[in-house]
């Protein structure tokens, strides 16, 4: 039997929800990539580290049965292949499940993309997921010449955008930030001003719950606007002739915003039917003693932050969600930091193997738990996944604290606007920027296309036009730095490219 979304609501995280059609869910006009009959959605899911090796993260490189020249070199893709054995599934080792979960039918929703680089040293970081280079722990002078650049990450850009929230009647929350420490926008968004700073984040289910779900109250009349209390102050003091700083007047601004940012949502007239409280929050699960060295608990508490945020992208009351899992899904007990990420390379791979593993139970536990509930009928024949599109991203490659052939592994098609079920190549394999040992096998990381264009096309598919968000035209996002000693890897050919769509993923 299909699930329907109803069926999951009426299941998921302890609570129901008797959800109608909305009328936020209705045709929409027509954004960059046309006309969608449901708005998409947009979630990001980022990992510390990364360092798995190759063999261990992708699908095999027999299944690249296609080529072209792009860019200057040879790039590859072909079509994911489920292997099936006994219970379970996989695309890869890391990328594997229940085959009761990970289905064929799953599977061809998604995509394993390798070979995009940040060009430069950027070593441990949080912005690099989401377009914020400057937020990194400074490894290197390359990251220290970042930190004066600091510029707003996709979701961000996407919350804030009259093209992706062209309607926010039904929006409680414009982003949902989960756990997360990558989210970054401006202290004034409306006006995209300010300094960028880092969003707050939410770490208990029920809050979050909360705040994107309302009691239905009895009818009263309007309320007087919020703004109404604060507007004759502030536009006394902001019009006067007393010598106010530029920054007073920022601050001042920025305070006027946040208020009519609360009445808006204060306006927001949501229907999602009776609606009861789970009966369990994540911050409680994450508080048990055990609970940084027990994958059970840890599944557990993941599993309650996609429910909510699964039943708001259902009730149209939020569109964005960036989840930060620092969680190793491990039960080892030292310092995995530097016991575990640092010593991935050493030939004995007894470190490999439980980064390797605890990476698997995190796509397994996070990702697929997620998608697997987004799959749901929309009411129209698709499914709340092939109107999202998911993205899991690492801190780095094959190699701690090196940026170089990172991973991103996506899920749904944003309305038909991505090409799904594949598997695809971008390194330039004439082009060799390291080499490592693993059990004497050498493993060598090979320079490709710019982690820019991924961001832009990202963009893109969720509607935004190269004015939206290009700092220079044709730059991708965020604007082009190369490190020192890196100019050779990404030519000209590579540079000129990084505003176009990444080939072969548009639908």
């Amino acid at each position: 039997m299909s699930t329907t979304r109803r069926t999951f609501l009426r299941g998921a995280g302890g609570f129901t929800l008797a959800l109608p059609l909305l009328p936020s869910l209705m045709p929409r006009g027509a954004g960059a990539k046309g006309e969608w009959t449901i708005p998409p959605r947009f979630v990001s899911i980022c990992t510390q580290h990364g360092a798995v090796w190759e063999d261990f993260m992708h699908p095999s490189d027999d299944s690249l049965t296609e080529s072209m020249n792009y860019a200057g070199h040879q790039i590859r893709r072909g079509d994911l292949s489920l292997s099936v054995e006994g219970d379970r599934a996989s695309l890869s080792t890391v990328l594997s499940g229940s085959s009761d979960i990970l289905t064929p039918a799953l599977a061809a929703k998604m995509n394993v993309i390798r070979g995009l680089d940040i060009p430069f040293y950027i070593g441990h970081h949080r912005g690099g997921h989401l377009g914020n280079w400057a937020a990194n722990d400074g490894n290197g002078e390359d990251g220290v010449i970042q930190q004066g650049n600091p510029t707003p990450s996709i979701d961000q850009l996407l919350a804030w955008s009259p093209t992706f929230y062209d309607d926010l009647s039904t929006t409680l929350e414009r982003s949902l930030i989960v756990a997360a420490s990558h989210s970054y926008g401006w202290s004034s968004p409306q006006t995209q001003s300010g300094e960028i700073q880092q969003m707050a984040s939410e770490y208990s289910s029920l809050a979050l719950f909360n705040r994107i779900f309302v009691p239905e109250e009895e009818e009263t009349s309007p309320r007087p606007p919020v703004v109404d209390r604060v507007l004759e102050n502030y536009n006394s003091l902001r019009q006067s002739d007393r010598r106010l700083s530029s920054r007073d007047r920022q601050r001042l601004d920025e305070h006027i915003e946040r208020i009519d940012e609360l009445q808006r949502r204060l306006s927001v007239q949501v229907s999602c039917g009776d609606v009861d409280v789970p009966r369990q929050d994540a911050d409680q699960i994450r508080g048990e003693p055990s609970y940084y060295v027990d994958p059970d608990l840890q599944a557990q508490a993941w599993s309650l932050y996609n429910d909510v945020i699964v039943t708001a992208f259902l009730c149209g009351t939020s569109r964005i969600a960036v989840l930060g899992i620092t969680d190793h899904f491990s039960p080892f007990t030292g310092d995995w930091h530097q016991d575990v990420a640092h010593q991935a390379h050493l030939p004995d791979g007894d470190r490999q193997a439980d980064l390797m593993a605890g990476n698997q139970d995190t796509f397994e536990s996070v990702m697929l738990d997620l998608i697997a509930k987004l799959d749901v009928d929309e009411g129209d024949g698709s499914t709340l996944l092939d109107n999202t599109l998911v993205q899991w991203t690492q801190e780095s490659g094959p190699f701690t604290h090196e940026s170089i052939d990172t991973t991103v592994v996506t899920a749904g098609s944003a309305g038909g606007c991505v090409r799904t079920g594949q598997y695809i190549d971008y390194r330039n394999l004439d082009v060799l920027a390291e080499e490592e040992f693993y059990q004497d096998t050498p493993v060598r990381l090979y320079a490709g296309l710019l982690h820019q264009q991924y961001l832009a096309t990202t963009l893109q598919v969720m509607g935004l036009s190269p004015g939206e968000y290009e700092i220079q035209p044709g730059g991708g996002y965020p604007d082009l730095f190369i490190g020192e000693g890196r100019g050779g890897l990404y030519p000209e050919s590579v540079r000129n490219v990084r505003g176009e769509m990444l080939p072969w993923i548009e639908s």
